[in-house]
């Protein structure tokens, strides 16, 4: 992180599985015009919830940063590279975070991820952290 910026708290954890689809997470209902996240992304978030501990938020701070490091199989059998849109993992997994400890997903300003490949296991390892500035106690 830049000067000037440090963290607060921060725990680490590992969701032992990964949603059983990270290309296609929501519908979008045309008729209704509205888009819903399907319900087997749903039951994912729910499940991760288990896993992820809660961090209660400090007075002096209001922004988180997460760092995931994502591990499933990279490849085909045959060798080509799989078409996997990791990013899209990142929001159900903030959306799951916020829910959890009852924080909005906007706060999430910082952060990374990896993805490497690893045949059978699929996880994600994730360190929360609560994030302060000087500047930041200014506006609340």
């Amino acid at each position: 992180m830049k000067e000037g910026w440090e963290e607060l708290e921060s725990k680490e954890f590992t969701i032992p599985f990964l949603p059983p689809s990270m290309n296609a997470v929501y519908n979008i209902l045309f008729h209704m015009r509205r888009v819903e996240m399907k319900p087997e992304v749903r039951l994912w978030k729910m499940k991760a919830k288990e896993f992820i501990p809660i961090l209660k938020p400090h007075k002096n701070s209001y922004l988180f940063k997460l760092d995931a490091v994502i591990y499933y199989e990279l490849f085909y059998k045959y060798g080509m590279l799989k078409k996997v849109d990791t990013q899209i993992l990142l929001k159900v997994l903030i959306d799951a975070i916020s829910e959890k400890n009852g924080i909005g997903d906007e706060y999430f300003k910082f952060g990374s991820y990896e993805s490497y490949h690893d045949a059978g296991r699929e996880k994600v390892e994730c360190r929360l952290a609560q994030v302060t500035n000087e500047l930041d106690t200014q506006y609340l």
